[in-house]
């Protein structure tokens, strides 16, 4: 498993960006760019490794695509960047964006770009750009759920975002600014002059608003395809050639920040897997490295190598998911047991050793942060699921479960079998796979492990409903609603549109629902609770007003006592952001900075650090 990177966002945007990648890619050259736009020329080159983007052979060097051939905060710049502050969901490093004001009532965002801000073609970056790629914004379903109405240009550097009218997002601020700019010289094109009344027309109600919503993805698909011939950045790089194995990447003379940049450029290395970053780094060749998930002996010889450990904090947790809407997991009684079968330490000190903690309960919350939201009193109240097979024996048997011979069989007679699905060259996955399948095999239900070959086809498989049993990325932080979104929200189907909240079936293109959790559940203690309609009001809390953390903490613990109750999803391990920098060519690391940790070694160029020796 690649970077913990977390970034508030929509969710969605996960498919690509800012994910956990281990994805295998053939080979076959592409044609190399011009350079001679570009500053700088072999002097000062840093290597690494980009865990968002392996480098996929015929992939285009389009941020919009699954599997892209670009780098965020090297050749693809955003408005700002997450400092991943877990008091401030909205805490925003800028980067397009110099300055941004809120107003009083937190729906309308007006954004002062940077002036000196440059595209690698020698053209200035303005608020075209920035509103063209805000309706492509709309087309990927990325802004959806910060309810963004409205996109004005006020002049070539100022743009405006104002949320649906009637409408209130907490998220709003950070969901906009973190979001990639591209150029409307090549990006214009693929829109037609009326997106934005198609966009106007999908926030209504009714069947304009599902055709509206229909033309937007169709047009997304168009945006998604689009393989530009050049590599056109705002960014402080630029693709000047990529292969199968590298991507060169040279400076961007025009960048904002240029004279804070000090490699004259980057060799990004391709990886199938993280035994490949593993050897990179046991050789030497990346002075900066992302979170690589590895085994005791291996960190020792990374370490050995010259490679310095740096700790960061990390808001984001693993669990196995559940597709409630197949037979038998929509059974409440079946995920309590299961809960019970697995021993969540052993689990994590195979598959996660260096660099996670076992979850010490399942609540879609890291265990760091329950006292964020909890009293003491309210912690201790949590059912901690101790590994226990003789009260998993007992709630299946009171679902009606049967156990012959060693082997369950469900109600309706038939052998009860899983199988779990996960990922080809995510290692730490694949090893707490292997203890999961050796513990339910051993309490009587036969369980095997499949793979999908690249982490592209398993949230495309995942998304269409097909695996059952999966391992899934949840408590993705900083903030109260990323936390819960990544059960109650898109990934369960549930939309935000104004002050309306939709919800989609698995299948539907508006959401990538493979939960399927009941839209109400009952709660000992609590009662009737709807954790979507919960999750949802999130957004809309006044943070800043008096009794705003009072009443979101109340929201969560709701949250937090009806997933730990229903267990949509077992929490498995919390990770700890481990990265490693090599300092033989290069110094002046962020170390301390946790801001900046948690963005790429691009980012931490454009403020000034890593120098050459």
């Amino acid at each position: 498993m690649k970077s913990r990177r977390t970034h508030v966002m929509n969710p969605r945007r996960t498919r690509y960006l800012a994910v956990p990648a281990a994805i295998l890619a053939a080979a076959a050259a592409l044609s190399a760019c011009s350079s001679s736009a570009f500053a700088g020329g072999g002097q000062a080159t840093f290597t690494a490794i980009d865990e968002t983007t392996p480098i996929t052979v015929g992939a285009p060097m389009n941020p919009f695509n699954a599997t892209n051939n670009t780098f965020p905060g090297y050749d693809i710049e955003n408005l700002g960047w997450t400092a991943n502050d877990p008091a401030n969901s909205n805490q925003t490093l800028p980067g397009l964006a110099q300055t941004w004001t809120l107003s009083p009532d937190g729906t309308t965002l007006t954004v002062h770009l940077q002036p000196k801000a440059g595209w690698s073609n020698g053209k200035p970056v303005t608020a075209s750009d920035v509103r063209v790629s805000a309706a492509i914004w709309f087309t990927q379903s990325y802004v959806q759920a910060y309810n963004l109405g409205s996109v004005k240009v006020i002049n070539a550097k100022t743009v405006q975002f104002t949320q649906i009218p009637g409408s209130s997002n907490n998220q709003f601020e950070s969901g906009i600014l973190q979001n990639p700019v591209v150029p409307a010289s090549e990006y214009g094109k693929l829109l037609p002059a009326s997106i934005w009344s198609i966009i106007a027309a999908s926030q209504g109600t009714g069947k304009a608003a599902a055709a509206a919503t229909t033309q937007l993805t169709t047009i997304g698909k168009k945006v998604t395809e689009f393989a530009p011939k050049t590599d056109i950045s705002a960014g402080p790089f630029a693709i000047a050639r990529i292969n199968s194995g590298e991507a060169e990447l040279v400076k961007n003379k025009y960048f904002y920040a240029a004279s804070n940049i000090r490699p004259s450029e980057v060799l990004m290395l391709h990886y199938s897997g993280n035994q490949q970053i593993w050897s990179y780094m046991q050789a030497g060749r990346l002075d900066a490295a992302p979170y690589t998930s590895m085994p005791t002996n291996v960190l020792n010889q990374v370490v050995a190598a010259g490679n310095t450990k740096v700790v960061a904090p990390s808001l984001v947790a693993v669990a196995l998911a559940f597709d409630q809407k197949v037979y038998p997991y929509g059974i409440p009684a079946v995920r309590q047991a299961l809960a019970y079968v697995i021993n969540r330490q052993a689990v994590q000190r195979v598959g996660e050793a260096v660099s996670g903690i076992p979850s010490k309960t399942t609540t879609g919350v890291v265990s760091s942060a329950l006292s964020d939201y909890l009293s003491p009193g309210q912690v201790s109240g949590l059912n901690m699921y101790p590994t226990d097979p003789a009260k998993a024996t007992a709630l299946l048997k009171s679902a009606h479960f049967t156990q012959k011979g060693g082997q369950w069989y469900l109600p309706n007679g038939k052998p009860w079998t899983i199988t779990l699905s996960n990922v080809s060259g995510f290692s730490d996955w694949v090893a707490g796979s292997s203890v999961i399948k050796s513990e339910l095999t051993s309490f009587g239900i036969p369980t095997s492990v499949k793979l999908a070959p690249d982490y592209a086809t398993y949230l495309t498989n995942l998304y269409k409903g097909s695996y059952p049993v999966a391992f899934w990325l949840i408590a993705l932080g900083p903030g109260a609603y990323s936390t819960f979104s990544r059960i109650y929200g898109t990934y369960d189907g549930y939309v935000p549109s104004g002050a309306r909240l939709n919800r989609y079936p698995t299948g539907n293109a508006a959401a990538d629902n493979f939960l399927n959790t009941p839209n109400s559940v009952s709660v000992p203690g609590l009662g009737t609770v709807s954790p979507g309609q919960l999750t949802n009001q999130l957004t809309s809390v006044n943070l800043s007003g008096s009794g705003g953390i009072a009443q979101q903490n109340a929201i969560m613990a709701k949250l937090i006592r009806a997933t730990n109750y229903t267990v949509p999803v077992i929490q498995l391990w919390d990770y700890i952001n481990v990265q490693f920098v090599n300092s033989k060519r290069f110094t002046h690391w962020p170390i301390g900075n946790n801001a900046l940790l948690n963005a790429s070694p691009g980012v931490w160029m454009t403020y000034g650090y890593v120098h050459p020796k």
